[in-house]
This record gives structure tokens, C-alpha cells and sequence, in this order.
């Protein structure tokens, strides 16, 4: 890695913040992502750093501040709305999410706008996660009009009435460009509505490519199954972010 990671508590949460090489030394602002679940991705980004920085090098990616942020408890803050847990062995989902993606958007955002040199532009904010934090990305759009390209990978689009939301609802969002990464075994010897993941994945795909035109939604399968093939699907994920276009 010739970046670094500094880590921080920002309003009392843990806080993982990639600098790029050359940072200190210069005057540059630059473009940020947002990553949801910080604690798990700082470990994923540290195992596929190394590429991505190839890929600064020789321009073919920019160089972005990367921001991890750790959720205090990931199934109240990254659900838009409350519903039964599918496992005895979880509690029931919170329904956080509108207070999650306002801290991110007046609190958190605002700080690393003061404190770092980044683009304030909603072209040059994006935003990602895994899971339910690539659901909470999803919902972001539905919200607030802040990013300007969202990277879902292998999104909780099984939860409660979601379907029907998104293809509801209003988006706050019209101008944003969307990557779905989806794994063609999620759902694999699950017996709650989870088994029909991919089937969920693959029509919100075609809801999105309908609300905001075919240019501007991708949907990657892989042959794996949601926890399966980390590394790679963050570096495809990162990736769609990075690239300057």
C-alpha cells in the first residue's frame, strides 16, 4: 500500500479514512466513497489495495478518499423500515435507515468535507456496501439526491415489501449511475424467503433499467454465493467507482 488508513472515532463511531499516495504533499482535492460495514470492508480494501493503486498509477483509475464506516448495530441502520428477522438467532430488523443515511449526509459527509481535501460535488460523492449495507446504498436513492454512482454488491433485495418499493416509489435520486453485483448460488440451502435472492437481484435490475435507462444500471453474476468471492466482487465494485468517466 504507498496510501494510508488512518482510523478515527467521529461521533463516538470507528471511522477508516484511505488517503492516496501524495496526499500530504500536495493541494489536490479529491473525490470520495462512502462504504458501509467499515470495520469488515478496511480489511477487504487492505487485501486489494495493492490493485487498485496499480490502476491510479497508470490512470486508469482516480484517486479517490475512501471512507469505512462502522455501523453500531447493522440491522437496525442499514433497513428502511422495521420487519421480522428470518433467523431466531438475529433480533428484528430496526428500520434505521432514514436516520442512518441523514447522519451520513449532515454529519458525517459534512466533517470529512471540513477536515479533508475532497470534491463536493455530487458527481464526485459515491457510495457502497455489501449485504445490507449494499440495501442501504439502494435505499439511498429513494432519499436524498447526494451520490452520483452506487455499487451494490449482492444487496439484501429479499427484504419485506422491497420489490414493491422500489418499483413505487419516487426516487429523490434520478441522475446516478448503478452497479448490481450478484451471485448466481446466493440463497443456496436457505429455506426462508432468502432462497429466491437471485430471482429478487435480477428483477430489481430490470426495475432500475427501466426508472433510470439502460446506460445507466449494470448487473454483474458471478457463480457464487453471497459470502463467497469477497475480494473480487469489492474490486469490481471499486472499480465502477474509481473510473473516471
Amino acid at each position: 500500500m504507498k496510501g494510508r488508513i488512518l482510523t478515527r472515532i467521529v461521533f463516538q463511531r470507528e471511522i477508516f479514512i484511505y488517503l492516496p499516495d501524495g496526499y500530504d504533499i500536495c493541494d489536490k482535492k479529491y473525490p470520495v466513497v462512502y462504504a458501509h460495514d467499515g470495520d469488515k470492508f478496511i480489511k477487504v480494501l487492505s487485501e486489494i489495495i495493492d490493485e487498485i493503486e496499480e490502476g491510479f498509477i497508470n490512470k486508469s483509475l482516480e484517486e479517490h478518499i475512501i471512507v469505512g464506516v462502522t455501523p453500531f448495530d447493522r440491522l437496525n441502520e442499514y433497513t428502511p423500515w422495521k420487519a421480522k428477522a428470518n433467523h431466531e438467532r438475529f433480533h428484528d430488523f430496526g428500520g434505521e435507515g432514514d436516520n442512518y443515511l441523514d447522519f451520513l449526509t449532515d454529519d458525517l459527509q459534512v466533517y470529512i468535507e471540513r477536515e479533508f481535501r475532497v470534491r463536493s460535488n455530487k458527481s464526485d460523492r459515491k457510495i457502497m456496501g455489501h449485504s445490507l449495507g449494499a440495501l442501504i446504498s439502494l435505499y439511498s436513492v429513494f432519499k436524498n439526491n447526494n451520490y452520483g454512482k452506487v455499487a451494490s454488491i449482492c444487496a439484501s433485495q429479499w427484504y419485506n415489501k422491497w420489490i414493491q418499493f422500489i418499483e413505487e416509489k419516487n426516487l429523490i435520486n434520478e441522475n446516478f449511475r448503478l452497479l448490481i453485483i450478484a451471485g448466481k448460488k446466493e440463497g443456496h440451502g436457505k429455506v426462508t424467503i432468502q432462497k429466491d435472492i437471485a430471482k429478487f437481484s435480477n428483477m430489481s435490475y430490470e426495475i432500475f433499467k427501466k426508472r433510470i435507462g439502460e446506460e445507466n444500471v449494470k448487473i454483474v453474476w458471478d457463480d457464487y454465493n453471497h459470502h463467497e468471492n469477497i475480494l473480487n466482487r469489492h474490486k469490481i465494485a471499486l472499480e465502477f467507482l474509481l473510473i473516471k468517466n
